[in-house]
């Protein structure tokens, strides 16, 4: 099954373009997403990339420091 999106790109006074790309809700949610997780994507050519969790979702948090 998928889920199509459209890129999305910002265009900032500096030129300096974003280019963002979202997923749908039904998505993350079958994923288990989580807001502020870390994700990686791999390029595996000019028609596919892979993207994975970039950290252990079961690892202890850091605590920060005093």
């Amino acid at each position: 099954m998928g889920y199509p999106t459209r890129v999305q790109c910002i265009k900032r006074k500096s030129g300096w373009r974003q280019f963002y790309l979202n997923i749908p809700a039904a998505l993350a949610e079958a994923l288990n997403c989580r807001e502020g997780e870390i994700w990686a994507y791999t390029i595996i050519d000019r028609k596919r990339i892979l993207i994975e969790r970039a950290e252990d979702r079961n690892a202890p948090k850091l605590r920060g420091k005093k």
